[in-house]
Parts: C-alpha cells; structure tokens; sequence
C-alpha cells in the first residue's frame, strides 16, 4: 500500500508494475498493489469449488474495488450503499449500508 495525495506517486508506481500484479487505488489517495494470484475473485472460487458450490449459486456483497470481480461473477452480487460507485454500477442489488446492517439484514430476510 501506499497513500499520498500528490498524482505523480500513482503515475510512477503504475508505470513500473509488472504484469504479474494490479492496483486499485481507494479515496483518491491510498494505492493497493497486489498480486494477481492474490485477488479476492481467486479465493472466492477456491472457497466455492472446495464446499462444491457453483458460482451461480453464490451470493456475494462487497464495497470496494477487488469486490467488482466476485459481485460480477456470483449468482447475485450485491453492493451496500455506502459502496463506491464502481461497485454500485454492476450490483445486482444495493442494500442499506454497513452502518445499517445492511448484510445482516439481507442475510435474514432473503437467506434464513
């Protein structure tokens, strides 16, 4: 990670990357550098494979940017309102916030 509000660090951290990795980059200001064997879509299928379930089958919710693979790829991606708006754009559905309990409560009306 890295985080400075001066626009030449992104553009000299994006111009040295290797292939081998991505960034996302959070609030205009912090820059996540990771693997791309490390994001989270990956684990979320090994997660799936590994209990048998189908993609199709799965319900994700996120917020952030390395959530925008896993909400396009389950069965129903689901975003909490306070998302940014990347996230917002290719939800299924947008439920209240993390601050109004917006999974759980998704969780108990829709999954229980």
């Amino acid at each position: 990670m890295a985080s400075s509000q001066q626009k030449p660090l992104y553009e000299g951290i994006e111009t040295t990357l290797t292939d081998d990795v991505y960034h996302t980059i959070a609030n205009n200001d912090l820059i996540q550098i990771m693997s791309n064997e490390a994001a989270k879509w990956n684990g979320i299928k090994q997660m799936l494979s590994h209990f048998g379930v189908s993609p199709s089958a799965a319900v994700y919710f996120g917020d952030d940017n390395d959530d925008i693979e896993p909400i396009k790829n389950c069965g129903l991606g689901v975003a909490v309102s306070n998302a940014i708006p990347s996230v917002l754009d290719v939800a299924d559905r947008v439920i209240d916030s993390n601050d109004m309990d917006g999974v759980a409560k998704f969780i108990e009306e829709n999954l229980l």
